[in-house]
């Protein structure tokens, strides 16, 4: 990536987009462009300082600084080997979170020479969390920072951190929270009138239908479980006196996806029509933003960070229904750019034996996030009230649709968040004058189940998580509901991490009664030891729409 120079001049480190291993080539890949893209258009102007490890991967950069509309001849090369060609550098930008390595070079030469700067993505796999456990031991100082994209994000760095260090107080880099920018009036055009009637027409989506969309990765177990949205949309189209679509618009990251999501979707929806679009297919080069009437994205995973598409769809002039989860509750202000859904999660501690099982290899990544989203939940009835409302008024979606879009325009288009970075390295500069300097917190960083349990880590991004006081109710038909939601291989993806399924039609037999039972009386059914096991099958026939959590 790329740097301007004014009065302090910023160096962005290029980074290859391997750098955190797992699930983030795609993003991180995107992210830099993007990035670079944006500030060649809305920085302060002037040249472009680029740190990188070799000479190869100067020329890496410039190729991509051309690709996006740059003069290659205007980078200055600072290579990794040489300190001191970072002489009128004020700080080192790298858009990841791996910048502890940068401060312990830094110090060598002198703490105060420039800052280090990194930017938050995904958080939940080992290699992220390593990058915050090595804060402990290298000479981290207060001018130095890692943006995070969502506030959620900041409480998962502060969190970790805490965790690292046996609670030795606050994180010592500044933990700025800046979301992530996009093009609005890209988006603004994408979603012209005759690209609508184009797509709509090529999907079989009459004027005076009513669609819903939904754009991403299309796993159940890293982004976001489909059930919620097909039987919210089934319920719509079921009251409706038109024809309502759930079009999907992404791409499959397993083999076998495909199959589950249009067998689960043939099971559940006969009044609603499901789509399911390859987001390669040539029809669309636009994506689907111009054949939609709502945007829906209920994310349950750890593995989201901010949330794209929710800004996307706001820049589009679409209104939201989203979960109310991580940095999509900073995007979408609910009942006015669209609507939120709660979220519902195991309490923490709950979580210990699958960070166990990641800690000593015994699970893949994948599995981690798996084991989180299966007993994270979705209000179904409250995405369903808030579909309905919008299909059952235009003028609504008209102007959650254009508050949206001013949101977007006023809040997350490039040309301001460029400029909230700059402003945070000129910060940076300042601290660095005048702060007083840090000593490392520790030797060793310390990381165990406990302190990596996904329902701890991330406490922040669920609206609520199960307490004893709540009650859980099933319904009468909840059994013969989970059989046949259990026929679907992608809706009991972790059976290990919950109750035996003997012991299933007992416990939803418990709950079956007017009113529900309380968490802490449906728990005293089992030994002690098996208290994390049954908050996690509880919070799992929630996300199943099999029972009701209620507060009181």
């Amino acid at each position: 990536m790329a740097a301007k120079v004014t009065g302090d001049p910023v160096a962005i480190s290029f980074a290859e987009s391997d750098q955190l291993g797992e699930d983030k080539v795609v993003g991180l890949d995107v992210a830099v462009e993007s990035l670079l893209s944006a500030y060649f258009r809305h920085g302060r102007g002037g040249a472009f300082f680029c740190h990188a490890e070799d000479d190869a991967g100067f020329a890496k950069f410039q190729a991509r600084f051309a690709a996006a509309g740059g003069d290659p001849d205007s980078c200055t090369y600072l290579p990794a080997s040489d300190q001191n060609a970072f002489a009128p550098v004020s700080t080192l930008f790298r858009p990841d979170p791996d910048i502890a390595g940068f401060a312990a070079v830094r110090s060598r030469r002198d703490p105060r020479a420039y800052s280090v700067c990194g930017l938050s993505h995904t958080m939940s796999s080992l290699p992220a969390m390593a990058t915050v456990a090595l804060f402990v031991a290298e000479p981290m100082q207060s001018w130095d920072a890692v943006i995070c994209p969502s506030t959620a994000i900041r409480s998962v760095i502060e969190t970790l951190w805490a965790a690292a260090s046996q609670r030795a107080g606050r994180c010592p880099v500044q933990l700025p929270v800046i979301p992530l920018g996009v093009d609005t009036e890209g988006f603004a055009r994408s979603a012209s009138g005759e690209r609508r009637t184009k797509q709509r027409a090529a999907l079989g989506i009459d004027d005076g239908d009513f669609a819903i969309l939904f754009h991403g990765r299309l796993s159940y177990t890293s982004k976001a479980h489909p059930l919620p949205l097909l039987l919210a949309a089934e319920r719509v189209a079921a009251a409706a006196a038109r024809s309502v679509h759930l079009v999907f618009y992404g791409y499959f990251t397993g083999d076998s996806f495909q199959a589950d999501y249009e067998a689960l979707a043939q099971d559940i929806c006969q009044a609603a029509r499901v789509h399911f679009v390859d987001n390669g297919d040539p029809r669309f080069p636009d994506a689907l933003w111009a054949a939609a009437d709502v945007f829906a994205s209920l994310s349950d995973n750890i593995q989201e960070s901010f949330g794209l598409t929710p800004v996307e769809a706001m820049a589009s002039g679409l209104p939201v229904v989203a979960s109310d989860w991580d940095g999509y509750r900073d995007t979408v202000t609910d009942g006015l750019e669209g609507f939120l859904a709660p979220t519902l999660g195991p309490p923490p501690g709950a979580g210990v034996e699958a960070a166990r099982r990641y800690l000593k290899g015994e699970d893949l990544y994948g599995e981690y996030l798996a084991a989180a989203s299966q007993s994270t939940a979705v209000d179904v009835d409250a995405v369903a009230a808030a579909l309905g409302r919008l299909e059952a008024s235009g003028d609504l979606c008209r102007e959650m649709g254009e508050a949206g879009m001013r949101r977007a325009g006023e809040v997350y288009d490039w040309r301001h968040v460029i400029p909230a970075y700059e402003e945070l390295w000129d910060e940076l500069a300042a601290r660095r004058k005048i702060d007083g300097e840090s000593e490392p917190t520790s030797e060793h960083a310390v990381t165990d189940p406990a302190g990596l349990d996904p329902f701890r880590l991330f406490a922040s991004f669920p609206t609520r998580t199960l307490e004893d006081g709540h009650r859980i109710e099933a319904g009468p038909d909840a059994m013969q509901g989970l059989t046949r939601l259990l026929g679907h291989r992608m809706n009991m993806f972790r059976p290990d991490l919950l109750l035996p399924a003997d012991d299933l039609p007992g416990l939803v037999a418990k709950l079956a009664v007017d009113g529900g039972v309380s968490v802490a009386d449906t728990t005293a059914a089992w030994p002690a030891g098996e208290r994390p096991r049954v908050m996690r099958t509880l919070a799992w026939l929630v996300k199943l729409g099999q029972a009701r959590c209620r507060t009181a």
